[in-house]
C-alpha cells in the first residue's frame, strides 16, 4: 500500500484533508505493529483523535475502509479484518 494513497484518492475527496492526514500518520505508524499490538495502538489513537477533535462520520468510515481494502495486500487485509472483528466485539 502506498503511504499517501488516502490523500490522493478521488473517492475520499469530500473528507477534509486534516482527517486524511491523521489517517496517513496512523498507517505509517501502524506498519511496524504486530496483530497483538494493533488494537492497543488503535485504542490510543481514539484518545488522541478526541483530544484533537477529530471524528469521522459513519459514512466517512465506510468510504475509508472500502478504499483501504481496495489498496491492500492480502496480508494487510488480514490485519484489517482482524482489527474490524475486534472492534465489533468491543461494541
Amino acid at each position: 500500500m502506498n503511504d499517501d494513497f488516502l490523500l490522493h484518492e478521488p473517492k475520499l475527496s469530500d473528507i477534509p484533508n486534516y482527517k486524511l492526514e491523521f489517517l496517513q500518520k496512523l498507517f505509517y505508524e501502524s506498519k511496524t505493529k504486530t496483530q497483538s499490538e494493533l488494537l492497543p495502538f488503535l485504542l490510543s489513537l481514539v484518545k488522541i483523535s478526541k483530544e484533537k477533535n477529530i471524528s469521522f462520520s459513519d459514512n466517512e468510515i465506510d468510504k475509508i475502509i472500502s478504499v483501504i481494502k481496495e489498496n491492500s495486500t492480502p496480508e494487510e487485509l488480514n490485519k484489517i479484518n482482524y482489527i474490524l472483528q475486534k472492534y465489533k466485539e468491543k461494541k
